[in-house]
């Protein structure tokens, strides 16, 4: 719960004017679209890890990584680009533990 109030003001945006977001261009070339393109590739990436893994293992995953990543990046607790630092971070993440579970068999 604490990792959404940092993504409010992009959840709001994104909310707000969804014309946007057909306009915006991925990797991104400013905060907003490196946000969106983050933003977008970590649900892909939760729903990915969902269909895989229980439920109670998703959510305990989710809690475990958005801790650790709000501890390694808590000195930018304060900076603009916070949000998109903790979301590349559960990304990073995600896609590690993604990778391992294929080497295990598991399909992706």
């Amino acid at each position: 719960m604490k990792h959404v109030f940092p993504l409010l003001p992009l959840i709001i945006w994104t909310l707000l004017s969804p014309s946007k977001a057909n306009e915006l261009k991925c990797p991104g070339d400013n905060n907003y679209e490196l946000s969106y393109c983050a933003s977008q590739a970590l649900k892909r990436s939760n729903r990915s890890l969902e269909s895989q893994l229980k439920a109670s293992t998703f959510k305990t995953w989710k809690n475990a990584i958005g801790e650790v990543c709000a501890e390694a990046y808590a000195p930018y607790s304060q900076g603009t680009i916070y949000p998109l630092m903790l979301m590349r971070c559960d990304e990073n993440l995600n896609q590690t533990l993604l990778e391992e579970m294929k080497g295990l068999g598991e399909h992706q």
